[in-house]
């Protein structure tokens, strides 16, 4: 399943930017998301508690960040999680894009391949895709919310 998400974050892309490369504070904006250890260079363990229609599920993974390009202004990260109780997992494949959209605001863009497998892969695509919004439109409003909104002398562009 494919999936493409585009909102606007009232901060300079400089400063998101930075935001999104600490993983363990961006990830405190992904609902559900805890527990995010560092496991070696570029790559972080963790757990995401999440509800696909009336399964509760409890995701157990890794995410490897792939390649960060701040002259494209693009981050690639790859994720693969389980869920040994429902019996499953999923693969997903992320790209942020950040394009300025003014001086003070930032059209982040989420483009996300996720494969789901076992048990999990028998949930409908409308239920994925539901469910996959109301985290992103989250991701966002928190992301809002706790970026700061002033660049420091050592995130300039």
């Amino acid at each position: 399943m494919d999936f493409e998400h585009r909102c606007i974050i009232p901060v300079p892309r400089a400063t998101l930017w930075q935001f999104l490369l600490d993983v363990p504070q961006m990830a405190t904006c992904v609902p559900g998301v805890e527990n995010i250890t560092s496991s070696g260079e570029n790559t972080y363990n963790g757990r995401m508690r999440v509800k696909l229609g009336p399964v509760h599920l409890t995701l157990q993974g890794t995410m490897t960040i792939e390649a960060r390009d701040q002259q494209q202004w693009q981050v690639v990260a790859r994720s693969e999680a389980n869920d040994r109780r429902v019996g499953g997992g999923v693969h997903i494949s992320t790209r942020l894009l950040l394009l300025e959209s003014s001086p003070e605001a930032t059209e982040l863009v989420v483009q996300t391949q996720a494969r789901l497998f076992g048990k999990l892969g028998e949930f409908g695509q409308p239920v994925i895709r539901k469910q996959a919004d109301t985290i992103l439109a989250g991701f966002a409003r928190n992301l809002a919310a706790r970026v700061p909104r002033t660049v420091g002398p050592q995130q300039q562009e």
